[in-house]
């Protein structure tokens, strides 16, 4: 994502960007089970623009950790990017896509990184159940939606 959209200020739209729909599928609090077990909270911030997720987690190597992460549209690499930012001091970028039939991605970075998560929204939109890979380890994940 990039650090400022300054140069762009003249011509920046007044709705969010389509693209920004497809998160529209995590709204809501969930339970997260498998390698890093917590909750994490979605919620449209900015008129849409944003996607905010705050959570808490209990990382692999079993450390608490409570973090917030704001999700839009990018335009210099055409796509929905994030920072996440959380209470170790971590400032990560992460790249997400939704397809059409609810495989979610999430890429740690870039699109195309070898650290990712591949998941799938049930039917019903009330799980979502993939891995975590990146090289040399990972770990299975279930979301489960306790509140819209």
């Amino acid at each position: 994502m990039a650090d400022n959209n300054n140069d762009r200020a003249p011509e920046l739209p007044l709705s969010p960007h389509p693209a920004m729909q497809k998160l529209s599928q995590l709204i809501g609090t969930w339970r997260n089970e498998g390698g890093a077990p917590g909750t994490s909270t979605y919620r449209w911030g900015l008129a849409g623009h944003y996607l905010i997720q705050e959570f808490e987690t209990e990382t692999p190597r079993g450390r608490r950790l409570s973090g917030i992460e704001y999700t839009t549209w990018d335009h210099d690499t055409e796509s929905l990017r994030s920072h996440l930012v959380a209470d170790d001091g971590s400032n990560f970028a992460y790249t997400y896509q939704v397809d059409d039939d609810g495989t979610v991605w999430t890429w740690f970075g870039d699109k195309g990184s070898e650290n990712y998560f591949k998941g799938k929204i049930s039917d019903d939109g009330r799980t979502i159940v993939g891995r975590w890979q990146w090289p040399g380890g990972g770990f299975d994940a279930k979301s489960t939606r306790v509140s819209v």
